[in-house]
């Protein structure tokens, strides 16, 4: 393709704009600038605009020597790479503020020494906390013997500080992104090109057998070995220990409007618990999720608030996906609420969202799986097809990590509700009959969507694809409104790989596992340390749990689910707290409400944990 001078598009642009017929419309537009993004190479040079503006523009730059801005116009400006490094231009027209990151690359024919910029300054910063333990007291299950891990330690691969090739730059429309975040960076392909070895696998699948069943069994973790769980108990116990649960403090707010008479509401709920029935020798019930269903600390569907703007339900503990094994120790009066225990919480789930297997055997075969005889959901979500002749499976949506069955290719039916099979994986679904009990029905999931026929293998390929998926996708509080918050997330990421993470935050960082107490590090520790693993390191701070995805240009960067960002332009002390509640890639640079030990408030400084779920130990 024959080169094209960027000048000479502009004016072709400009000649456009000017005998448009649309030039009414052009006049009402926002001012932006012709580039966001920009590569250029040590003395070549581009020309920067400024379109729509009405006011005259400003240029100018966060460091010098890395560019030069010259023959400045009313509405542009001539950029001029004059050493290696990344540099943001500041176009300031009245009251707007545009923003062009410029990374200039070495040009051999210059001949200018290679000497890297400062790092770029950081933009905002993000802070959120996990759900707290609310949830009332279960039957701890027995312990079973200690499985022994051979000590397997993954490669470390050292980060690269060098950029990668620089690729096309994206047109990324109205995104906005955290500061030192460019649209290359969201996507996944962009670190996995930084790692030296992004295919070694961490872990086989025989040695994550053993983490996991290590993972049940130590102190801390809180993980519930289900399928070696006692099928008798004394739900009289249960269901009066549960029943006498003290009146969450300060939970005053019932979906946004304050609660009228509080102990009368949750008395309503204790006497609903009261007409369980039980006995002193009672058997568990196995059943499985046949929808996204909450796991809450009392049984209600309500949305219970500190406050009438409190974003987050003070009662969910976690989320169930479809499929998932969960066993029930009680039922409420009215039948409505069960109280089930999963793999890694207790509490109540809706009894229309899960079906009761007829025997243990059926209730194991649905989900105990190994091999490639299933298929793990690895997108954020799959919404199956809609049907009127099988409303079981119908619009059934599969979240990130839940596991299915395959139908055996010599028992697929010839035809799934009014379609036939093609370009479609066929797969088990658990649904529930007139009386609640478990029957498996096939159905499609398209194979356009991204899933994994088996577990995917333990790669920083696997974690960083896996992530992406995710990005912009909003936060929910402890798995509310469908979504996933900070452990959640982490937790579904290493879920699609075969490894079962704890639930919570502090729960993560117990798992026996070559983990790093890194709350006395200084920062250049810490750093040390970040450059010696690899991508999908989890690093934690208290409140806040997120996954490393590489180093650019001497910053760290990491992707999690996070609730706030404070505004890194007002430094006073009223700063502004922006909502966030989404997915989203920062580095750790950015800044948080409290300040650490080191008088820094960066996340690096507050980090405390670095683990690494696919480091076992002895």
């Amino acid at each position: 393709m024959k080169k094209i001078k960027i000048t000479a598009l502009l004016t072709a642009t400009a000649l456009l704009l000017n005998f448009s017929p649309c030039s009414s419309v052009q006049a009402n537009a926002e001012a932006n600038l012709s580039v966001k993004n920009k590569i250029l190479k040590t003395g070549k040079s581009f020309t920067l605009k400024v379109k729509n503006a009405k006011k005259k523009a400003v240029f100018k730059t966060n460091k010098k020597g890395i560019v030069k801005l010259c023959k400045k116009k009313k509405y542009s400006v001539k950029v001029k790479g004059i050493k290696k490094g990344t540099v943001k231009i500041t176009a300031i027209t009245g009251k707007k503020k545009l923003f062009c990151r410029v990374k200039v690359k070495a040009d051999s024919a210059a001949k200018l020494p290679d000497r890297s910029a400062a790092p770029e300054a950081v933009v905002t910063d993000a802070e959120v906390t996990s759900p707290a333990s609310t949830i009332p007291a279960a039957d701890v299950p027995s312990t079973a013997p200690t499985a022994t891990v051979t000590e397997t330690p993954a490669s470390a691969v050292p980060a690269t500080d060098a950029p990668s090739t620089a690729p096309t730059p994206i047109e990324d429309g109205n995104i906005t992104y955290a500061g030192s975040v460019s649209p290359e960076m969201c996507k996944a392909s962009y670190w996995i090109n930084k790692s030296s070895n992004p295919d070694n696998i961490m872990l086989t699948e025989s040695e994550i057998i053993k983490l996991n069943q290590n993972i049940i069994e130590t102190p801390g973790t809180n993980m519930y070995d289900l399928a070696g769980m006692e099928d008798t108990y004394n739900s009289i116990s249960l269901r009066n220990s549960l029943a006498n649960a003290s009146t969450p403090s300060r939970c005053n707010f019932i979906n946004g409007r304050e609660m009228e008479d509080k102990e009368a509401y949750y008395e309503a709920m204790r006497e609903n618990i009261r007409g369980a029935k039980a006995s002193e020798n009672d058997t568990v019930r196995y059943a499985l999720c046949v929808r996204r269903a909450d796991h809450k600390a009392w049984p209600t569907n309500d949305c219970i608030g500190n406050s009438a703007t409190d974003t987050d339900d003070e009662l969910q503990s976690s989320a169930i996906v479809v499929n998932e094994p969960i066993i029930v120790k009680l039922i409420t009066a009215d039948g409505k609420y069960s109280y089930a225990v999963s793999s890694n919480c207790t509490g109540w789930v809706e009894t229309d969202s899960i079906a009761f297997c007829r025997s243990k055997e059926e209730w194991l075969e649905a989900w105990q799986k190994t091999g490639k005889d299933f298929l793990v959901v690895t997108t954020d979500k799959i919404t199956l097809e809609p049907s009127y002749s099988e409303p079981e499976t119908s619009k059934v949506e599969l979240s990130l990590g839940c596991k299915l069955n395959l139908v055996p290719k010599n028992e697929i039916p010839s035809a799934l509700a009014e379609r036939g099979t093609w370009n479609n994986y066929v797969v088990y679904i658990p649904t529930r009959d007139i009386n609640g009990n478990y029957i498996k029905k096939a159905a499609l999931i398209s194979q356009h969507y991204n899933v994994s026929i088996g577990y995917l293998p333990l790669t920083e390929r696997s974690l960083l694809n896996t992530a992406f998926e995710c990005l912009g996708n909003r936060y929910g509080w402890g798995g509310m409104l469908e979504s996933m918050d900070c452990s959640m997330y982490t937790r579904s990421i290493y879920r699609c790989c075969g490894v079962e993470l704890p639930r919570n935050t502090t729960w993560q960082t117990a798992i026996p596992t070559q983990n790093y107490d890194v709350s006395s590090m200084s920062r250049k520790d810490k750093e040390e340390l970040l450059d010696k693993l690899p991508a999908g390191t989890l690093l934690m701070f208290n409140g806040h749990i997120t996954m490393y995805i590489g180093k650019d240009n001497g910053k760290y960067y990491v992707i999690s689910s996070l609730g706030t960002v404070y505004d890194e332009e007002n430094t006073s002390e009223n700063e502004n707290v922006k909502s966030i509640y989404s997915v989203v890639i920062n580095t750790l640079d950015v800044r948080r409400g409290a300040t650490a030990s080191d008088g820094s408030r960066t996340w690096l400084s507050h980090m405390i944990w670095f683990i690494c779920p696919w480091s076992v130990t002895k």
